[in-house]
Parts: structure tokens; sequence; C-alpha cells
């Protein structure tokens, strides 16, 4: 036995010993691939590389399935000589180092700001970056992308720019440098002259003198229309002699810039035709004396009129300005004869001769006229997003362009917000505050691009800012001069969805307040007030809040007066009156022929509030009031009118079949059969039942609903979301009227594949007008989600 023991611990040391010399030897120790390569896995089993012979018959290493690589930082553009210097410091946008996988980082330029053209340069291929020259004829917008050696591109970087080339010559040397000095005399003739090619601005003052020109060199071929001012000229250097005959027309000329001091005495005369190209659009006031005219070359037409001209003017029809005090008989105006370009005042215009039939249909828009903002012509300011140069960005970094697409709701373009848009507003908009009338605040918007990270900084404000009595300094809620902290009646902090669609935020504004706010007010009947400073209004956006570089879109804005004077029934639309309450106010239903067939006032004829239905000849039939429902004349038990039966007193009331009844047990039931809770002809119907003895029936309350309830404290729907893969995606639900004072939201995946594919859902911001509704799913496709919201 002991023989054994030492036996088998001899050969178990013997194994440790082969077992260490193992380990300690090279795994691939005298070993070869022979026609194939070595491969590299990592711990989840994804290939990330090989080494040896590759797929195209060449040998190295091939890396792949790497990480996305980094960011690169923002890069530097200027302008050079034939393009723009692109200038990458090395570093990336969240600090972090150069990643050992990185390839190269490519270059992008693009004509426009949103690259719709994304064109690739070159690259930098060393992680420190560098400098290179994108030949460029016009401005360029720049971005870097970072590629790794597995081929993964990282998300582009923010963009740079514009910035355009150098000239070649600077518009400083060109100004100015034909002088006299450089010209011979007689050197410039007419064949040296490209027609319309000499203005003032290549001519030195008092360059050009007799002795530089050839005589009748120069005509109206070779000057451009009213470049050649009188400052250019050395005085009398130019007589007749020089100027080609019949050549010098008023064209030619800048108005008042010829005067008598630059005419030499006799040079202008009839046989010259000068004369017929002279009119008072040239001519300065006092240089040209009666002496000087000669009666028979002065024609009434295309004259400038200082005096009255009579009916003996037979020369033809005065279609120059009119000065004030001129007056013109009707037989000196021919229909039409006054042309766009004239200027008439108010003392140009007989009073009373202007009417309707002499203004064009359409000319006169309501921001010609001057009316009271309670007056009948109410004060409306719209911008449908044509105007995007007239908004002033003063502190975000975005930029507005008014592009055309084919879905924008209000004409046929929109303003267009790239990035980070804070307290832009429109300058030239002042528009006068009245704190007794309500103002309408509305905007059309719609995300088009998310921000880098989805569902972050892109946030809408929307309203109003208000301005001092001088129209300049900004009077906030704290009534500060500050942009920020503004009225934003129609959208604060209103978070927008890409993909989302158009959303309409719409906010009321009304009076003035030492201490207001500036929260959303949606509804007409609790407008928000302003501070009591403010004097004027203008419109105020801020988009992609705070610091997005996503793209909003804003297809209109409205600022509007809601109320001027009475409110009649053709200002109502059909359905405009929802939820509302009515105060102090007695409401008519009137019959086609005059007479009232219901009355719903604070008082319907006996001291009573309530609701009163009448006949023709004026009969009450029913009437409620003060807790009771009487038929026939009020407090009068009597028969019912025609078309009901049934008696008036009783413990129930009953609506069937058209068919008002009473009777004695105490129930209520509306139904369309001759059975309660039974209705014969299928028609919907609602129960609710005691039994005799006053105990309920059925020991509970019995409700019974044949056909649809539609609670006003819910509202339901589906809504369909494309989502990013793997990433929270949300769509903002508006518009909801729920009743309650606080609410509950709830919501499904319409999806075969919850749990796996859908990882989730959920709804946030649960309101009675809105809801967010959100999807999580690990791919792209659109899907279809079920929500509701309560209140209570």
């Amino acid at each position: 036995m002991a023989d054994t023991v030492a036996d088998l611990a001899g050969r178990i040391a013997a194994l440790e010993r082969l077992v260490r010399d193992l380990s300690r030897s090279s795994r691939l120790a005298n070993s070869s691939i022979e026609n194939g390569a070595l491969t590299w896995y990592d711990e989840l089993g994804l290939l990330r590389g090989s080494w040896g012979l590759l797929g195209d018959g060449t040998f190295g290493m091939a890396a792949v399935n790497g990480p996305p690589p980094p960011i690169p930082s923002t890069p530097t553009v200027t302008s050079v000589l034939g393009g723009v210097a692109v200038t990458w410091d090395g570093s990336f946008a969240d600090g972090s180092e150069a990643p050992a996988d990185l390839a190269y980082v490519e270059v992008h330029f693009s004509a426009s700001a949103d690259f719709g053209d994304d064109k690739l340069y070159a690259a930098f291929y060393s992680a420190a970056g560098g400098t290179m020259t994108v030949p460029a004829s016009g401005p360029l917008w720049v971005r870097l992308v970072c590629v790794s050696t597995s081929g993964v591109e990282s998300e582009p970087s923010q963009v740079a720019g514009p910035a355009g080339p150098l000239p070649v010559v600077a518009q400083e040397v060109l100004d100015g440098m034909i002088t006299e000095l450089a010209l011979a005399d007689g050197a410039v003739t007419r064949a040296k002259l490209e027609a319309g090619a000499v203005d003032g601005t290549v001519i030195a003052d008092g360059a050009v003198t007799t002795p530089k020109l050839v005589a009748g060199q120069i005509d109206g071929l070779v000057l451009a229309a009213g470049t050649v001012n009188a400052d250019r000229l050395v005085a009398a250097s130019i007589t007749a002699a020089q100027v080609k005959a019949l050549s010098l027309t008023g064209d030619r000329l800048e108005f008042n810039t010829v005067t008598a001091a630059q005419l030499a005495t006799g040079t202008i005369t009839a046989a010259s035709g000068v004369i017929s190209s002279i009119d008072a659009s040239v001519i300065t006031v006092g240089k040209i004396k009666a002496s000087q005219i000669d009666a028979t070359n002065l024609v009434v037409s295309a004259a400038n009129v200082n005096g009255t001209v009579s009916a003996a003017a037979t020369a033809g029809t005065v279609t120059g300005s009119i000065g004030a005090g001129v007056t013109l008989p009707p037989t000196q105006l021919g229909s039409g004869q006054i042309p766009q370009a004239t200027t008439i005042n108010g003392a140009s215009v007989v009073t009373g001769t202007l009417d309707a039939a002499a203004i064009k249909a359409g000319t006169i828009s309501v921001d010609r006229l001057s009316a009271g903002l309670a007056g009948q012509v109410g004060q409306k300011w719209y911008d449908f997003g044509d105007s995007a140069s007239k908004w002033l960005n003063p502190t975000g970094g975005g930029t507005f362009t008014t592009v055309a697409v084919p879905d924008a709701q209000s004409g046929g373009s929109v303003m267009r917000c790239a990035g980070y848009v804070a307290g832009a507003y429109r300058p030239d908009v002042k528009i006068p505050f009245d704190p007794s009338v309500t103002y309408r605040v509305s905007v059309r918007v719609r995300q088009t691009v998310a921000n880098s990270t989805p569902g972050t900084n892109q946030k809408l404000y929307a309203g109003v800012a208000g301005l001092a009595a001088d129209g300049v300094t900004f009077v906030n809620v704290n009534g500060a001069n500050a942009v920020s902290s503004q009225f934003y009646a129609a959208a604060n902090a209103q978070d927008l969805v890409a993909g989302a669609g158009w959303v309409t935020y719409t906010g009321y504004i009304k009076g003035t307040s030492a201490t207001p706010t500036g929260s959303v007010r949606p509804n007409a009947n609790a407008p928000a007030a302003i501070h009591a400073n403010v004097r004027y209004l203008t419109p105020i956006l801020y988009l992609n809040y705070q610091g997005g570089n996503g793209t909003a879109e804003v297809d209109m804005f409205a600022i509007e007066v809601v109320e001027s004077g009475g409110i009649t029934a053709s200002n109502i639309k059909a359905g405009a009156i929802d939820g509302q309450t009515i105060t102090g106010a007695v409401v008519r239903a009137v019959r086609p022929d005059g007479s009232v067939a219901a009355v719903m006032a604070p008082d319907v004829g006996d001291g009573g509030a309530g609701f009163r239905t009448s006949s023709a000849d004026g009969q009450t039939y029913a009437q409620m009031q003060s807790g009771e429902v009487t038929f026939g004349a009020a407090g009068v038990n009597q028969s019912l009118p025609t078309g009901m039966t049934g008696e008036a007193s009783g413990g129930t009331l009953h609506l069937q079949s058209g068919v008002i009844s009473g009777g004695a047990q105490a129930h209520i039931i509306l139904a369309s059969g001759d059975s309660p809770l039974a209705a014969g002809d299928g028609a919907p119907y609602i129960a609710l039942l005691w039994d005799g003895s006053g105990g309920p029936k059925n020991a509970d309350m019995v409700v019974d609903v044949s056909g649809i309830l539609l609670p006003r404290n819910m509202e339901w729907g589906r809504v369909n979301i494309t989502p990013v893969a793997n990433t929270p995606t949300s769509v903002t639900v508006s518009g909801l009227n729920v009743r309650g004072k606080s609410f509950t939201g709830f919501a499904t995946p319409v999806t075969t594949v919850p749990g796996t594919t859908v990882a989730g859902v959920g709804v946030s911001s649960v309101s009675g007008t809105s809801v967010i509704v959100w999807v999580t799913r690990a791919n792209t496709a659109a899907t279809t989600v079920s929500w509701a919201v309560y209140g209570r």
C-alpha cells in the first residue's frame, strides 16, 4: 500500500512540472497559419480585428466594429486669397483625448448654413490638427467629422462661418486710381471708352479738364446715367465744343449736380437739343432765371409746375411732380396721367375732391389708416415667415433665413431658425399698447432638426416684449430694461419635438399690473397683465432654448386686437363657444317669424333666474327656475302643452321618445322606448332607478348607457411616433379640453413586440390642454401609441 501511495505522489509531481512548463511556453510556438488570418474578438464575442491574409488578397491588420469616435472641436475659418483657411487645433468637443484608432478628420464645406449641399474637401491625418485652404468664390460654412480605423464616423462638429475669400485688389486701391496726371493730353477718345463705363467713382475730384478731352468724343453712350457729379468737373471746363451734339441728356446727369457755375455762357442753346432733355428734377431751384429761358423752347408737358396752369396751356398734360399750393384745372389731368413716382401732399389736393372713385381698389391697407384700438378698425400685425431679415437676435448664436417650403401653412415660405435664438424681436414693429383692449398673440412653429442630444434644449418662448414711451427702452415683468423675462403669453418653456409637425400656440394679454408675470395665458377670459410702464408691444421669440443646435421653423406670428366694440352673432364662429362662462347676459332663441321661442336670463319674468320656453303667442310652456321645473304659467299646475303627456307634478321626470311625462315613482329615466330599461327602438338611453319604497333598485344605482359615453373629464386617442433607436422619443399632443383640477395620463403601445423591440412607453407634462407621449424602441420603425388623460 505504501508503494502505491508513493508511486501516485510521484506521478502527480511529474504532472505539475509538465503543466508549469507548458504555461511558461508560447501558445503559438512552432505554429503557422496557412492562407488565412488570425482574428481577435472582445469579451462579448464581437469581431474587432484580424491579422494576416485579408479579403482583398493583401496582408496586414484590419480593424472593424470600433466605437464611434468623439466629435471634433469647432474649426476656425478665416478669409485668405482665393478661399478660406480652415484650422483645427486637434481637440474634441467633450474634452477627450484623441482615440487610439483615429484615422483622420474630414473637412466638409457648404454654401449654406444647413449643409444642404454638403461637400468633402480633404482631411487632417494627424491628431495634432493643422490648417488647410479651401478654394472658394463666395462665403462658405465649414464643419469637421472624425473617422476611426474601423470606418466609423462621429457626429459633425459645430458649424463655423461664413467666411469668403479676400479680394486680390482692395477697393480702396481701385477708387480714384485714375487722375489727371495719369492721362496724356487728348489720350481719351470715344473709341477707348466702353458704353456706360465711366462714372464718378473712377474719376478723382477735379481730375478731368478740357486739355484731357478730345472735342466731341464723350457722349451719352459712354457715361453711366447719373454718375458724373458736379464735384468731378473743374468749373466751366466742359464747353459745347467738348460735348457731342445731342448726346448729353437728362438721364446722364445726377439730380442737382449741374448748376450755373458748371455751364459756360452760351453753351446750351436750342440747336444743341439739350433743352428737350432737361426737366425739373435736374434743375436746382433758383439756378435758371427768366432771362435765360427762350420762350419758344418752354413746354408745359413734363414740367415741374409751380403756380397755376390755365386751360390755355395746351402743349400737353402736366405729368411732373406737383408742388404744394399748385392748382390744376380738371382739363389738365387726363385719366391715369399722374405716375406712381409723383409726390402729392395734402396741400396739393383740393378739399373734397378725392373720393373712392379716384382710388384704385386694394391700394390702401390697414397700416395706412389711423384709428383708435377700440374703434371699428382693429389692430393686426402678421409675420408670415417671409421677413427673416427684419428680426434681430441680440444674444443668441442662431441664424434667420427665409426659406420657401411646399407645406407652409401661411403663404409659401417660413422663417428657418438654426441654432439658439435668444430674445429675437422686430425693431421695426412698435404696436401702441391700449390696456383697455384684449390682444391675442399666436405663433405657429415646428422643430425640423433635433438638438444633438434629442429632447434637450428645444424649448420655445413666444409672446411680446414691452417697450417704454421712447419706443426703444425695454420693460420686462420686473420693469427692467432687459430683453429677458418678458411676457410669454403664448408659449413659456414649451418643449418642441422634431417631426411632430406644425403646432399653434395662442395667448391673451390685457391690462397692466405692478407685479406682472410671464406665464402662458391661453384663455381669453383670463388674459395676462403687463407692466404699467409699457407703452408699445413688439413680438419676441426664443427657440432651441437654451443653447441648442437644432433647427425650428416659424410659419406665422400674429399680434391682433380681438375686441373692438360690441360682439355680434356674425363675429362668432359656429362652435367657438365651448366651456366658457357668459356673465350677466340674456340669451334668446328667436323663430323665423321673430317671436321668442326660449329665453335664458338672470330674470325670466317673475323675479327668478332660469330658462323659459314659449309658444308663438307668448304662452309659457315650460320654465326652470329656483330649482323647480314647472309647466304652463309660472307657479300654476296645469295641463301640458300639445304634444306632451303625463302629469306636471310628482317625483319623476320622463324624457322618452321626445315626450315629457310625470309619475309618482322616484327615479329619472331618459329612454327612447316604452320600457325604462329596454329601449324598444334601439336608440341610446340612460337610466338611474330606485324602487317605489325609497330604496335603491338592485341594491345600487344603475347607470345603463346604450350608446357612446362622452365624459368631459376624459380624452383619449392615438399618436404615431418615429423614434430614434434606443432613445426615448416624444410627441406633444395639444389642443385638449379635459375638465378637472388635477390630471393623470396613461399610454400603451400598439405593438406585437412589447418588452423586446418596444422597450417601453410613458407620458409627462400631463395637463388639461396637452400631454407629452414617449416611446423607446430598438429601431426607428414608426410606432402607434394609445394615450388617455383623466381629470378630477
